[in-house]
């Protein structure tokens, strides 16, 4: 399906293209096929632009991506010495690849950072390859949801812990991934707020009990 918008910038057209079709820019192909000045009474007027725009067509890409993002995965764990078998699929223009094998452990790593180190690797490539930014995400045996699981535990248990005694809770240092699990864990829950402090990559999280009664239980400087 074509759409054409025509307006005063290619960025305007842009905007109400997406805006009519309820999409990202990302999610759309974009032609400027036309750019002109209107005249009035013999002067010339606003310039305008026609633009036209179509839906990507995900699935090609997908799959391109899908099959090149396993074959570097593969040479990558065949390259460190660990016999293993790839899996993956698509979702949300995602790719999810699953590494099938004996040698689980030495994929992960210490705190998974061995896992993060290949899945970086992996996405820097495809994103290459490609010419666009595509988010991969490497795990093996489950790794990645039995984490989840364990720091969803961990946030929920400290929040009670910081309820109780009314003292803030610092948990140790983590990378954003896993700090946007804990954040996510307690969100909801009235009782606390978490807050990530630090500097760089690897940052600590405080949660902080609220106020009871009308009192501020625990104050804590900005």
């Amino acid at each position: 399906m074509l759409i054409e918008k025509e307006a005063r910038s290619v960025d305007e057209a842009i905007e109400e293209i997406c805006k009519e079709l309820g999409k990202r820019k990302e999610e759309l192909e974009f032609e400027v096929i036309e750019g002109k000045s209107r005249r009035f009474f013999g002067f010339m007027g606003n310039k305008r632009v026609k633009v036209q725009a179509q839906l990507k067509v995900p699935q090609e890409a997908g799959d391109e991506g899908l099959t090149y993002a396993k074959m570097v995965l593969e040479r990558i764990t065949l390259g460190i010495n660990v016999p293993a078998q790839v899996e993956g699929r698509v979702e949300e223009g995602r790719i999810y690849l699953n590494i099938k094998g004996d040698g689980s452990g030495l994929l992960i790593g210490r705190h998974g950072q061995t896992l993060d180190a290949i899945q970086h690797i992996v996405g820097r490539i495809v994103g290459k390859r490609l010419r666009e930014k595509r988010i991969v995400v490497v795990d093996t045996e489950e790794y990645r949801e039995r984490k989840r699981e364990t720091l969803e535990r961990l946030a929920r248990r400290m929040g009670e812990k910081a309820k109780s005694t009314g003292r803030v809770v610092s948990l140790q240092p983590m990378n954003p991934r896993d700090r946007r699990i804990v954040h996510l864990a307690l969100k909801d829950d009235r009782g606390v707020e978490t807050r990530s402090e630090g500097e760089g990559e690897l940052r600590s999280i405080k949660i902080i009990p609220r106020t009871r009664g009308g009192k501020e239980m625990f104050h804590v400087k900005h």
